[in-house]
């Protein structure tokens, strides 16, 4: 399995938090594997063989050849049906709303076929990942493709930055009086700025930011504690922080982190959102 990821350079990275590539060959294993809500809405070119979607309820559902994820509140499972080569553009949390022109709210766990969202806009950067031969080759033809569409941030899209990365940079524990002391903001116009570029609650991105943390943190550490976890990123106890995980992967911690998921560790990394923020905005005390 060969995992590859890279930061954006320039005006790029005000959008992009980061692009990655994976390739590998899917009849290896064909089991279904969650993904699970990170806080960032992505854009994935499929160049190989298609994926198959598992709802909850309803029949598989077979994945277009390139997809738009909008914020998810849950996981999905999603399992391969053959050879495996895909290249995502994973976004900054706030850019989704500032390069498609709707609030991110309506595509809250949405997965849609990115043809029905942005119609032709990606054709031309499809057909050029299609032809690359590297990974570099990809991500310059992404850079490229992409600036284009970079604009100076309009004043309520750097208020949104800002209070995102503020969230990311307390590991998700901070309240929304708190951003609203902050920033000075009032906290229902925190929370309708939040609906409209983020696509999700202040209070449940926060959640989901720390939810991560502890993922990537167990993922790469020797050992896991649920107590010791627990405190350590904020939890009150370790009841909250198992709701957490019910929530957002479906099942325990323990049984998590003891399951063997070969799709969804190559994603793993001990990277923290906070350091991925390289927008202007800031808040202001």
């Amino acid at each position: 399995m060969d995992f590859r990821e890279q930061r954006p350079i320039g005006p790029v990275s005000n959008v992009v938090r980061c692009f990655w590539s994976l390739e590998y060959d899917g009849r290896e294993t064909s089991d279904a594997e969650p993904v699970l809500p990170d806080g960032c809405p992505e854009i994935v070119f499929n160049l190989a063989d298609r994926f198959q979607r598992l709802p909850r309820s309803g029949p598989v559902e077979t994945q277009s050849a390139a997809i738009i994820s909008g914020q998810l509140r849950t996981r999905i499972m999603i399992r391969p049906t053959g050879r495996v080569r895909l290249f995502g553009i994973r976004f900054q949390p706030h850019a989704g709303s500032l390069l498609l022109g709707f609030p991110m709210s309506e595509l809250t766990d949405q997965i849609l076929p990115l043809e029905d969202v942005a119609a032709g806009r990606f054709d031309r950067l499809a057909d050029m990942l299609h032809s690359a031969g590297t990974f570099d080759e990809m991500v310059n033809a992404a850079q490229m493709s992409l600036l284009a569409s970079v604009i100076d941030l309009p004043e309520q899209g750097l208020i949104a930055a800002a209070l995102a990365r503020c969230i990311a940079e307390r590991g998700g524990a901070i309240s929304v009086r708190e951003l609203s002391g902050l920033s000075g903001i009032g906290e229902r116009r925190i929370e309708r700025i939040f609906q409209k570029y983020v696509g999700l609650a202040p209070k449940l991105f926060g959640r989901i930011i720390r939810f991560q943390n502890v993922v990537r943190s167990v993922e790469s550490g020797p050992s896991f504690d649920p107590v010791d976890t627990a405190l350590a990123f904020g939890y009150y106890d370790q009841s909250h922080m198992i709701h957490d995980f019910r929530e957002f992967a479906g099942i325990s911690p323990v049984a998590y982190f003891a399951a063997t998921r070969q799709l969804s560790q190559a994603f793993v990394s001990a990277d923290q959102m906070s350091d991925s923020y390289n927008t202007a905005g800031t808040l202001q005390p």
